[in-house]
């Protein structure tokens, strides 16, 4: 089980401006803070772990610390609070050092009553699991689904509507359905679009969607006279279909009133803010969409990065269908959370959603 921070390339907890002992108090206020929501005291480390230093040590590496960007003091208290910095060196710091992975039973059973309750459509699937990724985490769940361009040709079919208008209708073998109606410059008999549907079925199926587009208009169609016309004029448009199809992926975002119940009332401002983000998912679809190709769970601290996301982290992962990556899943959390618990929920539905795919696709 893998991590991956999008922020520093180093996987080590120490940085340039960090000596190994610096390094190591610092992953000890961040773990402490994660677990306590308090900010941390020399004292508490003291009485908490055993690192061979005294308070007075452990004090003036914090001051250092503090000087140095990683931490902050809030108003009256003496202990000191994690900054966007210091996360960043944190989620950096893991990969490699997860312990081994042991997903509680608890929580398997859950995930498998909530996809065993009946069929579902590749929809409902998607829009599950952002509601489990939620309730596991009480979290944001985010997932968007497989990009359509990424889709396998199962069957396509040319259906005369009358007048000018035909219907084409692409089914994939991941169960979706893409339908429209294309206006010709002349009708197409019933006949040809039989021919040219067999046509294009015996030549593309088993093909990305992304493959077949751009083939579709150097094609030359076995036959002679109005068949070729006819495919000439009706190829052009359904090329057109295919480049409109991109970029439609399904995308489900659930639980941000559980993100939001993680600020309780005292600030406002926040919740305001994260109240606004339904209104932002191009923001979060460009994200997750980043991630669909990397095989680890991506960390991002989204401080520097995208200003409404202050404060918050986004975990994200691929999901596959068979051998290829298809999609993208993940939480938007506060940076203060279990880092650990959250990409092993992540890595676990991933394997569980991956293998729904790969069967449905069969």
């Amino acid at each position: 089980m893998e991590a991956r921070s999008e922020h520093n390339e180093s996987y080590g907890m120490e940085s340039e401006d960090l000596s190994p002992r610096q390094a190591e108090i610092l992953r000890l206020v961040v773990d402490t803070y994660i677990q306590s929501g308090q900010p941390v005291s020399s004292l508490g480390l003291v009485d908490r772990y055993d690192v061979g230093l005294s308070s007075a040590s452990i004090r003036h590496i914090l001051s250092d610390l503090e000087k140095s960007g990683y931490l902050f003091g809030p108003h009256r208290s003496s202990g000191r609070v994690p900054t966007e910095k210091a996360y960043r060196s944190y989620v950096a710091w893991l990969p490699g050092r997860l312990p081994p992975a042991n997903f509680e039973e608890e929580k398997q059973r859950f995930i498998q009553k909530e996809y065993l309750r009946r069929e579902f459509s590749i929809r409902e699937i998607l829009e599950v699991t952002s509601n489990i990724l939620s309730a596991l985490t009480n979290f944001a769940g985010v997932i968007i689904g497989p990009a359509p361009e990424r889709a396998v040709l199962k069957h396509i079919e040319l259906i005369d509507m009358g007048q000018d208008e035909v219907l084409v209708v692409i089914a994939t073998r991941s169960g979706t359905v893409y339908t429209k109606t294309l206006f010709l410059d002349e009708r197409i008999p019933r006949d040809y679009l039989l021919q040219i549907s067999r046509f294009l079925n015996e030549r593309f199926k088993g093909q990305d969607l992304d493959e077949i587009h751009g083939q579709l208009l150097g094609l030359e169609i076995p036959g002679e006279g109005e068949l070729t016309g006819y495919y000439s004029m009706l190829s052009r448009i359904l090329n057109a279909h295919f480049e409109s199809v991109k970029g439609n992926e399904e995308f489900f975002i659930s639980g941000l009133d559980r993100l939001i119940d993680q600020y309780g009332s005292v600030n406002l401002e926040k919740i305001r803010d994260l109240g606004k983000l339904y209104e932002a998912k191009d923001m979060f679809y460009g994200i997750f969409k980043q991630t669909v190709e990397l095989d680890d769970v991506m960390v991002r601290i989204e401080g520097d990065q995208e200003p409404r996301l202050a404060g918050l982290s986004v975990l994200a992962g691929s999901y596959k269908m068979g051998e290829k990556s298809i999609g993208a899943m993940g939480i938007v959390g506060p940076n203060r959370m279990n880092y650990v618990d959250v990409i092993r929920t992540i890595e676990y539905l991933r394997i569980v959603i991956s293998g729904l795919m790969t069967r449905m696709s069969n």
